[in-house]
């Protein structure tokens, strides 16, 4: 079975360590955003933008919420959109190749790279590597460093929307790319949450250079407490968004499901059943993945509450990274990565030291890591005497792009409260 907190491409709900729990949360009231208006729009295509040196803000104009345009013979709209550009950033935050955009609603994201950004070289686990990973860099080098960490499926893309929020009020922002995902390769090798958090940490040491805050979606948000939990000195504070990882030990109700062919042709001696399992569980693999590949929009559209969300940047960033030759045999290991971790949500509670503060920011409407989740990681905390704080979202499984202005906000104003506020100066 796939992993339930799968986020766009790879959404089965339920499975190994990630098994949702019923619940009905009271929604929180979704702001409105105010509008906004723009002179004599020019006619010109995004790429244009893209390729234009520093980073660089345009807004998109919408007809009835609609952008007019044609298919190509691959298939995938080929459109021209009216832009105006609206601010230049400092020069501090430049990043070779990123551009900020202004959406239909006026907020502000990160324009989509088919070939993405920034590039760091890991080492890996136990001579494993090394690999070339993606991420994603943006902000005054001097600012307060925040590491943003994607859920199963996603990539550093899917945070377009808080990376400029962020810094515009003066932080340091890296979005990773976890092994296995988005614009890091694709490598056939055994994925576990704790393989994340080596690489989590190694980015923090490696890039950021020391500690962060670390802001993490679905199991993004697992493998940031794990890795904050074994190498507490790296992480000041935690922010987990719908987290998905191991509820186990009658704590939560979510109960561990092994894939069995799976799990049987990995414990078999070689040999000829070894092969005839491998095959059983290769074939099962290529079917999930193929028929949720087809689905990518659906299922989206099924664990976002807003949507409009669901556009066409946010689906082509799940789908390209798929369209890989080496996605399929990489997707086979990776659905197994919830049944290999060790480590449960609650280990990981209990290792965090009492001095790292949480948030816990929840999409309320999330048909897979429902609030109960929240619950349970809330009283695990007061048990333990941790400081976490608790804001439902009205949102799906992904809050920070179906309710981006929301989590913005939020977001900033706990940072703020907490004493992680920059203070430097970003020009606008």
């Amino acid at each position: 079975r796939l992993p339930s907190d799968a986020m766009a491409a790879f959404a089965a709900p339920s499975a190994a360590s990630f098994a949702p729990v019923s619940s009905a949360a009271p929604p929180a009231a979704r702001p409105q955003l105010p509008a906004r208006s723009c002179k004599s729009p020019s006619a010109v295509p995004v790429t244009a933008v893209v390729a234009a040196a520093g980073l660089v803000v345009v807004r998109q104009h919408r007809g009835r919420g609609r952008i007019s345009g044609r298919r190509s013979s691959a298939g995938v709209s080929s459109r021209r959109v009216a832009m105006t550009l609206v601010a230049e950033a400092p020069a501090a935050a430049t990043e070779a190749g990123l551009s900020f955009e202004e959406d239909h609603d006026g907020l502000r994201r990160i324009q989509y790279n088919k070939d993405g950004w920034s590039r760091w070289t890991w080492q890996g686990v136990e001579g494993t590597g090394p690999f070339d990973c993606h991420y994603v860099a943006a902000g005054p080098v001097t600012g307060p460093p925040i590491v943003l960490v994607h859920g199963f499926g996603a990539s550093a893309y899917h945070w377009r929307y808080q990376i400029p929020a962020l810094v515009e009020q003066g932080y340091r922002v890296y979005a990773i790319c976890l092994i296995g995902f988005g614009w890091s390769p694709r490598v056939q090798m055994r994925y576990t949450g704790e393989l994340w958090a080596a690489q989590l940490n190694a980015f923090l040491q490696d890039v950021v250079g020391g500690p962060a805050v670390l802001v993490g979606n679905s199991i993004g948000a697992f493998v940031s407490l794990i890795a904050a939990s074994s190498k507490p000195e790296f992480a000041r504070a935690l922010v987990l968004l719908n987290a998905a990882g191991r509820f186990e030990g009658g704590r939560s109700g979510a109960q561990q499901v092994d894939d069995s062919v799976a799990a049987a042709a990995e414990q078999a001696e070689p040999g000829p059943m070894q092969w005839a399992l491998q095959q059983v569980a290769r074939t099962f693999a290529a079917w999930a993945f193929f028929t949720t590949k087809l689905r990518i929009g659906s299922i989206l559209e099924w664990v976002y509450e807003n949507k409009a969300q669901v556009d066409e940047q946010l689906i082509e960033s799940i789908r390209s990274p798929a369209d890989h030759p080496d996605a399929l045999d990489t997707f086979g290991e990776v659905i197994r990565a919830g049944s290999r971790t060790e480590v449960t949500v609650f280990d990981a509670l209990d290792r965090l030291p009492t001095s790292t503060p949480l948030l816990l920011l929840w999409g309320s409407k999330d048909p897979w890591m429902r609030v109960e989740r929240a619950s349970a990681i809330r009283a695990e905390c007061a048990q333990r005497k941790l400081s976490c704080d608790y804001v439902p979202i009205d949102a799906g499984h992904c809050p920070q792009d179906d309710a981006p202005a929301l989590v913005n906000g939020e977001l900033l104003s706990w940072l703020r409260a907490k004493g992680f506020a920059s203070d430097v100066e970003v020009s606008k």
